[in-house]
């Protein structure tokens, strides 16, 4: 058999859904959810807001999954990543929309009902950090820690800058730029560990901008914690920023490295069930970070990396059986993450939003394109390295979420982080379609 013919039979057997397949699959799906819904409600006598006290969590779980899967896949047919269709799933089933709208009624999941899957989405995160600390490769790091330092330097020392330039303009505070542009620097590892996930085989280039995009966060998180007690010390702020200094970074890093000993020696000895495995560890990172209030996807991320360094074939098995996982943890963290949009918020804020994304845009198109130039990398890269950091997701909306801990009762830091979240929301939707098209662009890596 020549070689066209067993490429024809190849693609005969591989399934292909249609955009119409997908999209009637996606409102049945809802259409069922409803009728679920309505017909538990009108049983049991229990309003449908009141559903989540009565066993809901378990079907808003099943419709984030498999509702969010199938987002992916039909916004995946028009060229765009999945993330971008989970993302905006959860965009369509969240409250933020329909809030908006005067519709509240119309939303598959309220404020209580998603705050009930805030366990999921932890475990999501552990599991996405796992992933992303076993793809960065050590040697590879090792030959382009020039190439890592310059490019975060550049582009964050950019975006502070100019960001805060633009931030101090409007708040005409000069700690509330400083958040703002902190903020502004962090990207998503989230958004790069799926996206190089969808690649068969990655390549030099993304992983290069998964690297960077760790690093550089890692820093950031001990920035921002910095900036946030400084910020603190000239309000009448208690010294939680401290505490977070010390046990976020601090104690999520030794707690990481502390599990990977164990781990190691239990991977030596188990063989099969590894299923069971990952998620008796992802369970166990979750349990240990809350009781000690360290930062799961710090945790992770140095296990992650902790593990596959010095365990490189015991550990195998798990991050391979990590990835496999991958998808379904992909589709409940975004789907849940577009859930948590203010659209409200992005829209009465828009002048400010687009300008902020804006300058941070420019910023790190310039701050990246002259590092890239500047450390010999190939042509591609050059053009197209800036794609990869336009992309913000959960550390982002984590950091944010900080400031309100820090200044519960300070009526700026609220109306501060409304418009970072919407400045965070519009290049959590933005971002991976630019980083897809980057990692197109450059489909080899010298």
């Amino acid at each position: 058999m020549n070689a066209p013919s067993a490429q024809i039979i190849r693609q005969r057997k591989r399934p292909r859904f249609s955009a119409s397949i997908l999209s009637f699959s996606l409102v049945c799906l809802i259409g069922l959810i409803e009728l679920v819904r309505e017909g538990r409600a009108r049983i049991t006598g229990i309003p449908v807001a009141d559903l989540s006290d009565a066993g809901e969590s378990t079907l808003l779980l099943g419709l984030v999954i498999l509702g969010s899967w199938l987002a992916g896949r039909l916004v995946r047919a028009i060229a765009l990543p999945p993330i971008t269709g989970q993302l905006l799933f959860g965009v369509v089933i969240g409250p933020g929309l329909w809030e908006w709208l005067n519709r509240p009624s119309l939303a598959l999941i309220s404020h209580d009902q998603l705050a009930s899957l805030h366990g999921a989405e932890l475990l999501a995160l552990v599991m996405i950090g796992l992933v992303a600390g076993s793809e960065i490769d050590g040697s590879l790091v090792r030959q382009r820690a020039r190439a890592i330092v310059l490019i975060a330097i550049g582009q964050v020392s950019l975006v502070i800058v100019t960001v805060g330039a633009v931030a101090y303009a409007y708040f005409r505070s000069l700690e509330e730029a400083a958040i703002c542009a902190t903020l502004a620097a962090t990207c998503s590892s989230a958004v790069s560990v799926a996206l190089l996930r969808e690649m068969r085989h990655p390549t030099s280039f993304a992983r290069l901008l998964l690297a960077t995009t760790v690093t550089k966060d890692l820093v950031l998180v001990i920035a921002f914690s910095i900036v946030l007690f400084a910020v603190a010390t000239t309000a009448t702020a208690t010294g939680h920023a401290w505490y977070w200094i010390i046990l976020h970074i601090a104690g999520s890093v030794v707690l990481g490295c502390a599990l990977a000993l164990p781990l190691r020696l239990a991977l030596q000895q188990i063989e099969e069930r590894m299923v069971a495995v990952v998620l008796v560890v992802a369970v166990l990172i979750v349990i240990l970070c809350t009781i000690t209030e360290t930062a799961p996807l710090i945790t992770a991320l140095t296990l992650g990396y902790t593990a596959r360094t010095v365990a490189p074939l015991a550990s195998a098995s798990f991050f391979a059986t990590a990835r496999r996982l991958f998808l379904p943890v992909c589709c409940i963290f975004f789907a849940a993450a577009g859930a948590h949009i203010d659209c409200g918020a992005l829209v009465m804020n828009w002048p400010i939003v687009l300008a902020l994304s804006s300058i941070r845009l420019g910023a790190i198109w310039t701050g990246t394109t002259l590092a890239a130039r500047a450390v010999g990398l190939p042509s591609p890269m050059v053009r197209w390295a800036w794609a990869g950091f336009v992309p913000q997701a959960g550390i982002s909306l984590a950091l944010a979420a900080q400031v309100l801990i820090a200044f519960p009762t300070q009526s700026w830091a609220r109306s501060l982080i409304t418009i970072m979240i919407a400045c965070i929301t519009l290049n959590e939707i933005v971002g991976p379609v630019l980083m897809r098209i980057a990692l197109r662009r450059v489909p080899e890596s010298p």
